[in-house]
């Protein structure tokens, strides 16, 4: 079997270790004195070391071998975590992305320099200023087990299980526990929690047995922790081992979740397991009887048993290409189509069976639309897990103190448009960090705290999802930024002095627009905020800005859930239907034609104390207008940017739920103002407006 088949597999897992690498880190230099994130990052490190090392990528899982090092240095004291340290992990992590994502050529990435200063910080340096304290180690004591031996021993001592458990045989090997072993099964009893022996069985046709007990590994790790495995983790890891392992574990979790998590991992035969604590129970009862005592392996299978007997729902989980969710949704889109198209004729033939039956297939095509829906939605947490990591790279170059704050990170999105959104984020946030936040000197100037908020929070209301980037720095200067679009030449210093404060704010969407003086990494082409609105109206959505002056500023998102089925406003003009993202609509009315005023030839209308502009989407899209003047008019208003524009058409057809079509032409794709097309219950064709590039 071709290693290559699995390639795509390694990629998405090592990108998830990754990220949890990228936050246990960011977590330990904020709270340099919890060790878990260490142990959080020798989990995340060592499974993906193993699946490397199976897999035949030598580089990653060498360098991934040598952070493990460090890392069990500072568990165990003989180094103290500094910056060094930390700034050189996450040039690690940075390495290690690269190395995944070229993993067809891996010579691309040197890591020969990385990898000597890693060495380098294997010997404790005494001068080194920049410590960070850690906490001494416990003192070594043997736990309080059945036999209740409390004294020091050395370093070196092994016991074994024997002395403490009342079996000849565990899992039909012996299993001794090193002083330190014993010392977290006391930790974990201290903190009820419950020790665990499994014995786990792979398929015989399981091929790459190293990944799949680094899987079982790290499920494990995800519920509580590893104190041993039989075969060692170096010996899993290089399938030194048939077809079957130990592990000892401890959990809060119950007997019958630790088996079901562990079976449901593919190519897992079965699962054996026993508590610690049943095995000391018996101890008092089997004491002089030896031929009595049960193997735990005998007495696993009981306990097995019995959890079969137990209502436990178990759910499985696969991979599947966004590619072949796409073609289930147009597959999908077609069955709406025709089911409306269904409805059409048979209001045509007057059928009492034909009407049940197209009730029954308007239901069973909801439920199935639903499900392709959700099937599609992944929490918005998979891209805002990308930013804490960037915002503190961009807070240190800056030479500023900021802390993200992140909300709603549960909220669930389209995942094609979750996969637009994280370049527009990127801008906005690095927009807030160079542009909002100030310097630590600049804020305690002005009164404020020297450590900035960013604050990236989600929200659901109704069919679209609000996203908030919010920062407590110095605000939008309405005034300068009318004179920087006067000197790049964009605007007349007539058509800025027209603007309010707001649509001032606004110009920052100008294309081309920076009021950085100085080109940087960071910002300074002008074309972050405009390329993040442009990407954001092309998924339906809108961009709003509000802003204090000293305050701070928000930048609103705001996005369909998905962009596959869109509510619309269905509208005629010119004897064309076009379909209108409801969220795009504000309102309609109707209004006289003598109501209407012009100025400047722009066709205006009074509506509630404003000025609202006026549009004759027939002329707009270049269609034949009616010679017919008519005395009532009725008028969609849309918003733009916070601006709010009325279209004036010929009818109103009602709201419909609509499938979008893509424009794939070349030719078509160029056209703006449609954002795709769909068909209707007829079989005809109406183009969806987009707003965003309409007006």
């Amino acid at each position: 079997m071709e290693i290559s088949e699995y390639k795509e597999i390694f990629k998405a897992e090592s990108e998830e270790h990754l990220q949890q690498l990228n936050e246990a880190l960011l977590g330990l230099e904020q709270n340099p004195n919890d060790m878990e994130y260490i142990n959080d990052m020798f989990r995340s490190a060592h499974t993906l070391k193993g699946m490397s090392a199976t897999m035949g990528f030598n580089t990653i899982a060498e360098l991934t071998h040598e952070m493990e090092n460090i890392m069990d240095m500072i568990r165990k004291s003989q180094i103290s975590l500094t910056e060094k340290i930390i700034e050189i992990q996450f040039e690690c992590l940075d390495t290690l992305e690269m190395l995944v994502e070229n993993i067809d050529d891996p010579d691309s990435v040197d890591v020969t320099t990385l990898q000597c200063k890693l060495q380098s910080i294997m010997v404790p340096s005494s001068t080194a200023q920049d410590t960070v304290a850690v906490p001494p180690p416990a003192n070594k004591l043997i736990p309080d087990l059945p036999i209740g031996v409390d004294a020091e021993v050395p370093a070196n001592h092994s016991t074994n299980i024997k002395e403490i458990l009342p079996c000849k045989e565990v899992m039909n090997k012996e299993i001794k526990f090193t002083q330190e072993e014993l010392a977290e099964i006391q930790h974990a009893r201290s903190n009820d929690q419950g020790t665990f022996i499994l014995k786990v069985f792979l398929d015989e046709s399981c091929v790459l047995k190293g990944i799949r007990s680094s899987m079982v590994l790290m499920n494990l790790s995800k519920m509580g922790k590893i104190i041993k495995t039989k075969p060692s983790e170096k010996d899993l890891e290089e399938e030194k081992f048939d077809f079957s392992f130990v592990v000892v574990v401890a959990t809060s979790e119950n007997m019958g979740s630790i088996q079901q998590k562990i079976e449901n991992i593919s190519e897992i035969k079965k699962v054996e397991l026993i508590s610690l604590s049943s095995l000391e129970k018996t101890t008092d009862e089997h004491a002089e009887d030896d031929t009595k005592e049960k193997s735990i392996d005998q007495t696993s299978k009981s306990t097995v048993q019995q959890k079969k007997n137990d209502p436990v729902k178990t759910g499985q989980s696969i991979r599947v290409s966004i590619e072949r969710l796409d073609n289930l949704m147009n597959l999908v889109g077609e069955l709406v189509i025709n089911k409306i198209r269904l409805n059409q004729l048979s209001t045509d033939i007057k059928s009492k069976d034909l009407e049940e039956a197209l009730g029954t297939l308007d239901r069973l095509t909801n439920e199935i639309q639903t499900e392709v829906m959700e099937s599609r939605m992944v929490p918005i947490d998979q891209i805002f897990s990308r930013f804490p990591r960037m915002v503190r790279d961009l807070a240190k170059s800056e030479g500023k103190q900021i802390d993200l704050v992140i909300e709603g990170k549960e909220i669930e999105l389209d995942r094609t448009v979750l996969d637009e959104i994280g370049d527009p984020l990127v801008h906005i946030l690095r927009n807030a960090v160079d542009h909002g936040v100030e310097s630590p000197q600049e804020r305690t100037k002005a009164g404020k705290s020297p450590e900035g908020l960013v604050r990236l929070a989600a929200s659901r209301q109704r069919n679209t999802v609000l996203i908030e980037v919010q920062d407590d720095g110095k605000g939008i200067d309405p005034e300068k930024l009318r004179n920087a679009v006067v000197k790049k030449g964009l605007m007349s210093k007539e058509e800025v002095s027209k603007l309010s404060d707001e649509e001032a704010i606004n110009l920052i969407f100008l294309p081309g627009f920076s009021t950085n003086s100085v080109i940087t990494d960071i910002s300074g082409r002008g074309v972050g905020m405009d390329a993040a609105k442009t990407k954001i109206e092309s998924l339906g959505g809108n961009v709003s800005v509000r802003s204090v002056l000293g305050e701070g500023s928000i930048v609103t998102l705001q996005l369909p859930l998905t962009i596959a089925i869109i509510q619309s406003l269905m509208i005629r003009t010119a004897g064309e239907t076009y379909a209108i993202p409801l969220n795009n609509v504000v309102r309609d009315l109707g209004i006289r034609s003598q109501d209407i005023k012009t100025i400047k030839g722009q066709e205006v209308i009074l509506l509630r104390g404003e000025v609202l502009p006026l549009i004759r989407l027939n002329s707009l899209l270049d269609c034949p207008a009616e010679v017919q003047k008519k005395e009532k008019l009725i008028v969609v208003v849309v918003e733009k940017m916070g601006s709010h524009f009325g279209f004036v058409v010929d009818e109103l057809l009602g709201q419909q739920e609509v499938i979008i079509k893509s424009l794939d032409s070349k030719v078509l794709r160029s056209v703006k103002g449609f954002a795709g097309a769909t068909i209707l219950g007829n079989g005809t064709v109406c183009l969806i407006l987009d707003i965003g590039t309409l007006v």
